[in-house]
């Protein structure tokens, strides 16, 4: 009987000492398990910025292209036929003055396409133009457009007449434009041009009772700045 004692004594003993251990066991992994779960995950290094977001770039964009535009000019309206009314006629002067203007347009990668108004003031009369605007503009060189500018126009003069004519009469006709020079871009939505210019220009002048025609050039050179809208991409 004291050895049956003795034995339930030590598995008694033995259980309790084990179950002692695996609660120790079980605590210290709740224990770490809940450590790891409170530690916060390290977080993803933060992208580089980048370059792409710069307002600044190289090559002139955007679809919506508004543009003004001002210079120097000088018109001589008979630099190639003279004018042939009945009444005596001196030859129309050469003037110098300013000119300007505004045009809006689509450009379409390395082509523009729009409409433009340009007005120069001279001592004796004003030469409107008002017509189309084609710009070939070569963006393969970066930073630095070189460009082309072709422009068909109407045009008239108003406040006076080339001749200074006493019977004010009608002076209406229309030419051509033939420019290059560059366009540089300044930021992603603005560029700057600078182009030499020889336009062309055929007049008609009538009277009441007769007309003759005269063609002759001008020669000028226009600085525009340029505003670009929609569809600038961020490179």
């Amino acid at each position: 009987m004291k050895y049956v004692i003795m034995l339930v004594g030590a598995v008694l003993l033995f259980s309790s000492t084990a179950l002692a251990q695996e609660e120790s066991s079980v605590g210290t992994v709740a224990e770490g398990s809940t450590a790891t779960e409170a530690a916060p995950a390290p977080q993803a290094a933060a992208a580089p910025e980048e370059d792409n977001r710069s307002v600044y770039y190289k090559k002139v964009q955007g679809w919506l292209w508004m543009e003004g535009f001002v210079g120097p000019s000088s018109y001589d309206p008979d630099q190639f036929t003279s004018l042939s009314l009945s009444a005596p006629t001196v030859d129309a002067p050469k003037l110098n003055g300013p000119e300007y203007g505004f045009a809006v347009g689509l450009g379409l990668g390395g082509f523009y396409l729009g409409a433009f108004y340009r007005q120069a003031n001279y001592d004796l009369y004003k030469l409107m133009k008002v017509g189309l605007d084609i710009q070939g503009i070569f963006r393969f060189i970066p930073y630095v457009h070189p460009m082309i500018r072709i422009d068909l126009f109407y045009s008239r003069t108003f406040s006076g007449n080339p001749y200074d004519l006493a019977t004010d009469p009608d002076v209406d006709g229309g030419g051509f434009t033939l420019g290059a020079g560059l366009r540089i871009p300044i930021i992603r939505w603005m560029s700057f041009s600078a182009t030499f210019d020889w336009t062309m220009i055929g007049l008609a002048i009538r009277t009441p009772t007769e007309s003759s025609v005269v063609s002759g050039q001008q020669l000028g050179a226009t600085f525009s700045l340029t505003f670009h809208f929609i569809g600038v991409r961020k490179n």
